[in-house]
This record gives C-alpha cells, structure tokens and sequence, in this order.
C-alpha cells in the first residue's frame, strides 16, 4: 500500500514537471469551476477542497505556499476567493494561469446569479430552498473552522505566530472593532517583529563576513 501511494505521489510530481503553462492553466482553470461551483457560502468554503487538489493531489505547491496564499487572500482588498485564485495561479502558471484561475472563480458565481435573477420571485417561497440554505449555513461554519485548524497547525511551533492568530480573534470578537482593523493591527505588529527579529542575525553575518 505505502509503495503504491509513493508512486501515485512520484507520478503526480513528474506529470506537475512535464506540464508546460497552458496545462497548468487549463487544469486550475477545472479546480477551481468545480470547488467553486460548491462555495455556496464564500471562497472560504472552497479553500479545503482547492487545497487538496493543488497541494496533495497534484503536487504543483507546498502546504506552506498555500496558506501565506491564504493569508494574503483575507489582507488584500477584494473578493477573498478571487485573491486566492489569482495569487495561486499566478504563482503556478504566470499570468495565464492567473486567467484562468479568476474565470474559473468567476463562472459559477455568474451563472448562479443568472438563475436567481431569472427566478427570483419563487426561490425565497420554495420550502426546499430554504431547507438547503439552512443546511449550508451549517457546514460552512465546519468548513471555515477547518481551515482555521490548518492554519493554526502550521503555526503550532511559532508563539509569535499564535499570538497573532488569538489576538486577532480576540478583538473583534471582545471589543466590537472591525475585523479590517484587526488584521491591519496584526500586519503592523508582524512588519515591526521581522523588523527587529532579524537585526541580530544581520549584524552576525556582517561580523561574520568581516
């Protein structure tokens, strides 16, 4: 069994190498329609799944990668699930992989706005609409508390990191303040912690190169 999933693994990686860009596009083009088809509830709700298709399935980036990805996602401006799609792809495949990654968002999303618009006058009558909008409501909260749970694991070993991720928490949900400034004040306080982490390291590698 652990010889088998060695060469499915090695395989996913040598077929990640062969692919040119167009490839690459065209199959993150395909992973992120049909994550996204299913994000019913934000790009939040389609992070594990597109997780599991760049990183573990295809190989095409690290774990690590991915989730200062994610990070990014939640600090730029913007739709979160469009950040995350042209960051990714742009990282995988260049501009076109970056295309392809926005339309692949993009399409679901503008097709269901099509449909709700067409019927809009019978959806919010519809007993079996509303029962399923009940029952995303509640998986999306699992869903979103899964990828927290993956970001805190990655930063387990790091005090420094947890005390930001429990600081950001902390303050919208004690004090009422926006999450904008939360993460703002979380960004401030990590530029000025790299800051001064590394000047020790600095000045022992000039001592070193005298």
């Amino acid at each position: 069994m652990k010889r088998d999933t060695l060469a499915m693994t090695g395989n996913n990686i040598e077929l990640h190498q062969t692919r040119n860009k167009i490839q690459k596009g065209f199959l993150l083009f395909w992973i992120y329609l049909k994550s996204m088809a299913f994000a019913f509830t934000g790009g939040m709700a389609a992070i594990p799944l597109i997780q599991f298709d760049i990183v573990k399935k295809y190989k095409m980036m690290s774990d690590d990668d991915f989730v200062q990805i994610i990070a990014l996602s939640h600090a730029l401006p913007g739709i979160i699930g469009l950040n995350n799609s042209i960051l990714t792809g742009y990282k995988i495949a260049g501009v076109f992989g970056a295309l392809m990654c926005s339309v692949g968002t993009i399409m679901p999303a503008f097709g269901a706005m099509l449909v709700v618009a067409v019927l809009f006058q019978k959806l919010p009558q519809s007993k079996i609409v509303k029962g399923a909008i009940l029952g995303i409501r509640a998986i999306s909260v699992a869903v979103i508390f899964d990828v927290a749970i993956r970001i805190v694991n990655r930063f387990k070993k790091n005090a420094f990191g947890l005390l930001i991720i429990l600081t950001a928490f902390l303050i919208p949900l004690i004090t009422g303040v926006s999450s904008f400034y939360a993460i703002l004040f979380s960004g401030l306080i990590g530029i000025f912690y790299v800051s001064f982490h590394n000047q020790p390291n600095e000045r022992d590698d000039t001592k070193k190169g005298n």
